[in-house]
């Protein structure tokens, strides 16, 4: 099989569907695979040339070349609009999609038919979406430590230190959603000295968190009287709400950041699928904030793209598994694995996912029907 890993062209996007290491070990289940890399795959995060060949790689000058040889293209995140022109029958697209937010790469991959599994809808073994909570994990980390950068003065923020120093309170912050996104800005909160507070709905899943045992951060259940009442005097909202492939509801409205303090900080991580903000939308690593309801706003939606040597560590790690089953026995052995069946996003102009269909009007195939 020809295994293809192309670079990323999305904006600021610096990740690798496998690094090194993880090509080896490819290569060495089933040393009749070619694996092709793009020239300079990985050169931004210390990886070069060398040391994917030296793993087993054969590196091509062009993405064209890349796409064109793949049965199997290894990606991190989706395909782009210039890449769709790309997408053929014959390949088995692996990446991350975010497909409940995107009518055109849905309808791109009807139009090309190409079966395409996705990272980020495989539950795994243990329902934990192993992949997803890979990039989950940095996400949260980067969230929390990039909002106390922006409650600085210099980028509109009210001036405040996240930890407070002695005789000065430290930053509240808010958080809704206690999943993996949530829990780890909220360590990181912690760890700075935060005044933390958590909202979702699923408190009794929360509670048993070491943060919340231990009275480090406050649990609050998410409904409109806990929103008001923890947002007034925040300094910090991070948005991290996720429901698996559907759009994000929206949880706080502009009403309920007016209780905040103006120079604040609002963060919505889930703005990838429309965010949980009423005021969050999409910028970019070059453009990434502004300013609304006198507040700074954050709506990068790759935020792995730039923690992408580390990121790219963990995607490839937790993909391996997939990769190589896909490699070894074919799409359709690695869907039986354990919590795989949902990673099928798209078949033969068709897609698996029944909310992403139903969402965008497009032909569903039912998984099961394929095995």
């Amino acid at each position: 099989m020809n295994i293809c890993i192309p670079k990323e062209i999305m904006n600021h996007e610096h990740r690798v569907g496998l690094v090194p290491s993880d090509v080896a070990l490819l290569k060495h289940s089933n040393p009749t695979h070619k694996i092709y890399m793009e020239d300079g795959l990985g050169s931004t995060i210390g990886y070069t040339n060398a040391d994917y060949e030296n793993a087993g790689a054969i590196v091509l000058k062009s993405a064209k070349e890349i796409w064109e040889c793949a049965d199997l293209l290894v990606k991190c995140k989706e395909p782009i609009e210039t890449e769709f022109r790309f997408l053929h029958k014959d390949m088995v697209l692996y990446s991350f999609l975010d497909l409940a937010y995107s009518a055109e790469l849905a309808q791109a991959l009807v139009d090309s038919k190409v079966t395409s599994i996705c990272g980020e809808t495989i539950a795994g073994p243990m329902g934990n979406y192993p992949v997803l909570s890979a990039m989950s994990e940095v996400t949260g980390k980067f969230a929390a430590q990039h909002a106390a950068t922006l409650l600085a003065t210099n980028y509109g923020g009210r001036g405040v230190l996240l930890g407070g120093c002695a005789g000065v309170a430290p930053a509240k912050a808010v958080i809704v959603g206690g999943g993996v996104v949530g829990m780890n800005a909220a360590k990181v909160l912690v760890g700075m000295g935060a005044d933390v507070w958590i909202l979702d709905i699923n408190t009794l899943k929360v509670a048993q968190h070491p943060l919340v045992i231990n009275n480090q951060v406050k649990l609050l259940y998410s409904n409109e009287d806990s929103i008001k009442y923890v947002l007034q005097g925040a300094d910090i909202l991070i948005g991290a709400v996720l429901i698996t492939a559907t759009s994000t509801p929206k949880v706080i409205t502009r009403e309920h950041l007016k209780l905040m303090n103006k120079g604040g900080v609002v963060l919505d991580v889930s703005v990838d699928l429309g965010g949980c903000i009423e005021t969050a939308r999409q910028t970019t690593h070059d453009n990434p904030i502004y300013i609304e309801e006198d507040l700074v706003h954050y709506g990068v939606p790759n935020i792995p793209g730039v923690i992408a040597r580390t990121s790219s560590i963990t995607y490839s790690y937790e993909s391996l598994p997939y990769v190589q089953t896909i490699a070894n026995q074919g799409w359709k052995e690695m869907l039986k694995m354990p919590g795989a069946l949902g990673g099928l996003n798209a078949y033969n102009g068709k897609i698996a996912l029944k909310s992403v269909s139903q969402a965008f009007k497009l032909p569903y195939i039912d998984s099961t029907t394929l095995l």
